[in-house]
């Protein structure tokens, strides 16, 4: 494969990342230098974990609807638990997601169930059990000094966001360079054809919803721990910023395509556009408006670009079945 058909899938995303940033910039004088990279990179703890997860799932052909309530249910274990200390009360809130994902992959992977309708009862689900767990009332972390790690800036970076890219990383090469990472892209692109050609039903989503559950507990329980606080009704809407920000970057919903850095491209993306709305004093609304805008240009593009592939495809095909000219 050569360098140009290597960068194709990010041209897209990398190009409305750069106008994107280019055209707030210009409009917001703050937006500007260091500042604005550690705002956009501080988009990588939270949508970003939850995007890459989501990904995953996607790339598996798959749809983990409860990520928003699994990271409510890990934020308040990391609250409840902080006597552990920061790395005691993360670890735990993140296995308990991670567990939880790989029980829902696996009955989703067994009993063949649609994943939107089953992860839709687990949405629910956790979001009651996370609202008896904390009595339906915001709750505080009793010692603040163990939170005082996530609030020191290094650079451009945070801890945060310096853990959230490390897990980019780690998934990145596990999806790519591992037999059970290339079983979720075979079992998302072409399910049949890899059962059939011997690859396991059940493994792949256990993995990707595994991997899905974690990165949304992590994120709700870093960002609970530096908050300081949890409460039940929290996230709700990071479902919906997840998808967006997987989409921006190119992750396809026919399964089977797309790469982390195709989803840190996105997150980017999403991350200017709120950040850089945000300091110029936007409202929320607004930032959803850019952001659905920005979104369903890239969806017109992408259709328009595999119309005309597989058009051209196809007068190549019937052109190679013509018979020659005697």
């Amino acid at each position: 494969m050569t360098f140009a058909e290597r960068i194709r899938p990010y041209l897209l995303p990398l190009l409305v990342l750069i106008v994107t940033w280019v055209v707030i910039a210009s409009i917001t004088p703050t937006f500007r230098g260091q500042a604005s990279i550690f705002s956009v990179l501080q988009g990588f703890p939270l949508v970003g974990l939850v995007a890459l997860g989501l990904a995953v799932t996607i790339v598996a052909g798959e749809l983990d609807l409860s990520v928003g309530s699994m990271a409510a249910l890990a934020a308040v274990i990391a609250v409840q638990t902080s006597s552990l200390g920061l790395i005691g009360c993360l670890t735990l809130a993140t296995v308990v997601g991670i567990a939880l994902g790989a029980v829902q992959g696996t009955i989703i992977g067994k009993l063949g169930i649609n994943s939107l309708v089953f992860t839709i009862g687990t949405l629910i689900l956790l979001r009651g059990f996370t609202h008896i767990l904390s009595n339906s009332a915001p709750i505080m972390i009793e010692n603040f000094e163990i939170t005082d790690p996530l609030l020191e800036r290094y650079g451009i970076f945070s801890l945060s966001s310096i853990i959230a890219i490390i897990l980019f990383v780690l998934t990145g090469l596990f999806l790519t360079y591992t037999r059970w990472g290339r079983e979720i892209f075979a079992i998302g692109g072409a399910r049949n054809e890899a059962i059939a050609a011997g690859v396991p039903r059940v493994r792949p989503f256990t993995i990707s919803f595994a991997i899905s559950a974690g990165c949304a507990s992590l994120a709700g329980a870093l960002a609970a721990a530096r908050g300081g606080s949890a409460a039940p009704q929290n996230y709700e809407d990071l479902l919906l910023s997840g998808c967006a920000a997987a989409l921006l970057g190119g992750i396809s919903l026919y399964g089977g395509r797309g790469t982390v850095i195709n989803v840190a491209l996105g997150v980017a993306i999403l991350s200017v556009v709120a950040s850089g709305l945000s300091a110029r004093g936007s409202e929320a609304s607004l930032v959803q408006l850019v952001t659905g805008a920005l979104l369903f240009a890239i969806i017109a593009l992408e259709f328009i670009g595999g119309r005309k592939v597989w058009r051209e495809s196809v007068i190549g095909r019937a052109l190679t079945r013509q018979p020659a000219a005697r």
